[in-house]
C-alpha cells in the first residue's frame, strides 16, 4: 500500500544527472570567464609579463570565485528540491501503476500542494473510477483512505 506522505528530497537518478549537470555548467563558467578576461587582459594591456598578469587577473576576481564555490552547492540542492515537484509525482504514478499490476490495493492518487502533474492526477484518478464503473475488477473500499483495489480476473 502506497501512504501518501513522501519524505526524501533525493528520490530518482533524474534528479542526480540534473546536480551533476548543473555542477558541470557552474564549473564550466568561471573557467569561460577566466579565459575571457585574462585574453581581455592581454589585448587591453598588451603582453607584458602573461604569468604576472594572469595572477593579477586572479587576485582580481578571487571574490567571484569564492561565491561560485558558495553557490554552486546550494543552487544544486535547490535544483533537486524544486524537481522533486515533478520527480515526485511521477514515482507516485510509477508505484501507484506497479500496484495495480500486482493486484494490490492502492489508493486514489494525491500530490502535496505545489506539486506538477496535478491535471494528470486527476485523469488518472478518473481513470481508476471509470474502470472501476465499468467492472473492471476494479473496487473501492467502504472507506475512502483504503483507495481503490484490483483484482486478478
Amino acid at each position: 500500500m502506497l501512504t501518501d506522505e513522501r519524505k526524501q528530497v533525493w528520490i530518482d537518478k533524474f534528479q542526480t544527472r540534473l546536480a551533476f549537470r548543473m555542477c558541470a555548467y557552474l564549473a564550466l563558467l568561471p573557467l569561460v570567464l577566466l579565459n575571457l578576461l585574462f585574453a581581455w587582459k592581454l589585448v587591453s594591456e598588451g603582453v607584458h609579463n602573461p604569468l604576472e598578469q594572469l595572477v593579477s587577473l586572479l587576485q582580481q576576481y578571487m571574490p567571484i570565485g569564492v561565491c561560485l564555490l558558495i553557490l554552486v552547492p546550494v543552487m544544486a540542492w535547490d535544483a533537486i528540491r524544486f524537481s522533486h515537484k515533478l520527480v515526485g509525482p511521477i514515482m507516485r504514478f510509477r508505484k501507484c501503476a506497479q500496484c495495480i499490476a500486482r493486484g494490490e490495493t492502492v489508493r486514489p492518487i494525491k500530490l502535496r500542494e505545489g506539486d506538477y502533474l496535478g491535471e494528470f492526477r486527476d485523469e488518472f484518478n478518473a481513470m481508476l473510477d471509470t474502470l472501476q464503473r465499468q467492472g473492471a475488477s476494479i473496487f473501492q473500499s467502504e472507506t475512502p483512505a483504503e483507495g481503490v483495489k484490483v483484482e486478478q480476473n
